[in-house]
């Protein structure tokens, strides 16, 4: 049974780390984030869940630093907006190739119809689990096979809409425009080791390997359910990130339905922001998101 204070360590230190990520969602994240991470920091200097003399030590080996780099450059990228998709088939291509925070960024700027700007958008987060670079989840939790990308162009033909035009590209970048969003996965892969100092990759662990036993065949559906949740609330480069950390402290799972069912939760759990974020018509995309949200939840209780 675990100890009192590593129970109150990891209750301290989630909440706390789940309000960063909800912080991340706000427009100014990378200039909010660093003050919420003082204070969280604060708090496990205080819980003595960090001694001042490893800190250092720490901070240089125990956090995501590979991943949130990688992501760091991809979110530059997707903030640029700079190829401009409008037809359903350029959104759902440059999507899967370079990712559906590019295609959000473009389609806020250039298509008018906030109708279609809603399908458009949740397209493009479907096909965010076709390719390697296609999403935040992709690039932190690496490609999903076949399988889950055949899911993802399905989940994008929800979102399909007539016309439109074929990729432009806009050469005039605002460089200083990009270093905000850079920096947003930099400061997630710090809440990352909050969270680890906390112990809350280890109680979610062991919730994932004691659920083939709790709820035989039924455990990919309802991890699935709660990664779309958390995909929906906190910004997806975070949650992916901290799902990173708990796969690699499940050493006792077998096979790949617990991996499966987090990539797929939160990518598909992130068209809801992300069709916020580009002020898409809320009324047209949200029975598109819940309807990709259903669908990926029937193919993970399909498949496993």
């Amino acid at each position: 049974m675990m100890e009192v204070p590593a129970v109150r360590n990891a209750v301290a230190i989630g909440v706390a780390g789940f309000v960063l990520l909800l912080l991340g969602r706000l427009t100014r994240a990378h200039l909010w984030l660093p003050i919420g991470l003082v204070a969280a920091a604060g708090l496990a200097l205080g819980l003595q869940a960090l001694h001042p003399a490893f800190l250092l030590e720490s901070l240089v080996h125990d956090p995501p630093w590979s991943a949130a780099l990688l992501l760091a450059a991809w979110s530059a990228l997707g903030a640029s907006g700079m190829v401009r998709a409008r037809s359903w088939w350029a959104v759902v291509l440059v999507a899967a190739l370079l990712g559906d925070v590019l295609v959000a960024a473009a389609l806020s700027l250039c298509e008018p119809d906030d109708r279609r700007r809603a399908r458009l958008v949740m397209a493009a987060s479907g096909a965010s689990l076709v390719g390697p670079f296609s999403g935040a989840t992709a690039v932190a939790l690496g490609w999903g096979g076949l399988p889950v990308a055949a899911l993802g162009l399905v989940l994008a033909l929800v979102g399909f809409a007539r016309g439109g035009e074929r990729p432009a590209f806009n050469r005039e970048l605002d460089r200083k425009a990009l270093v905000g969003p850079a920096l947003v996965p930099v400061w997630f892969a710090l809440v990352t080791w909050l969270f680890m100092l906390g112990g809350v990759p280890d109680f979610a662990a062991m919730g994932l390997e004691n659920l083939p036993i709790v709820l035989p065949g039924q455990g990919a559906p309802w991890v699935g359910a709660v990664a779309a949740i958390l995909g929906g609330l906190g910004a997806e480069a975070g949650v992916a990130l901290l799902a990173g950390d708990i796969l690699l402290h499940a050493t006792q799972l077998r096979g790949d339905w617990a991996e499966t069912a987090m990539r797929v939760g939160i990518a598909v759990g992130g068209g809801l922001p992300l069709l916020l974020a580009t002020r898409s018509r809320v009324t047209v995309g949200l029975p598109l998101w819940t309807a990709q949200v259903l669908l990926a939840l029937g193919f993970l209780a399909w498949r496993y």
